[in-house]
């Protein structure tokens, strides 16, 4: 009588053991990927660097804060980039720069960098915006999540469309040089 309590037993440990057998070896799975270094560069019309001409305006064109210029269309061109994978598809611009003295964020302020004259212009500033969206101004702060471009598919490179203008931040607008620099980075997310 004691036998039989263990006949169950014994046949469900015989059947499990092939069952085990097959399952310890039954495929490999290889992880595969690449860890690359970031390498798009910007190509721009003087090397790494831009030159966006936007023009000469009269101070009567500023008659209000908020008034601008004429929309000026600039391309940032990045080559060498990586080609766009599941793993990367897009590359983020952030962009900084010095700004009015006031609490925007999003004008550049002007100053005689390269062009003569004895004081730069003054109550206004360079207000930059993608092509798609004009309205909305780039922050010049180094924010993140403004821009961002899609990785090419089939080449090395690729390019953002932009708009730049002047726009007042008060009145009156004096006559001056209205140079401005921004600093383009290249995120990888």
């Amino acid at each position: 009588m004691t036998l039989m309590k263990y006949i169950p037993v014994a046949f469900a440990v015989a059947l499990s053991i092939p069952a085990v057998a097959d399952e310890m070896n039954a495929g490999t799975v290889h992880f595969t990927g690449e860890i690359i270094e970031p390498s798009c560069i910007i190509d721009g019309n003087d090397g790494k660097d831009n030159n966006v001409p936007l023009g000469t305006y009269p101070t009567s064109l500023f008659v209000n804060p908020g008034d601008e210029s004429s929309l000026i269309p600039f391309d940032i061109q990045l080559k060498n980039c990586p080609l766009q994978t599941t793993g990367l598809t897009s590359v983020q611009l952030t962009f900084e720069g010095p700004t009015v003295a006031t609490s925007n964020a999003d004008l550049l302020s002007v100053s005689a960098i390269t062009t003569a004259g004895s004081e730069a212009a003054t109550n206004i500033g360079v207000a930059v915006s993608t092509l798609d969206r004009t309205e909305t101004l780039l922050k010049m702060d180094g924010s993140e999540g403004q821009v961002a471009i899609d990785l090419p598919t089939n080449s090395d490179s690729v390019r953002g469309h932009f708009v730049a203008r002047y726009r007042a931040f008060a009145i009156p607008v004096t006559p001056g040089p209205a140079d401005a620099d921004m600093t383009v980075n290249i995120l990888y997310r």
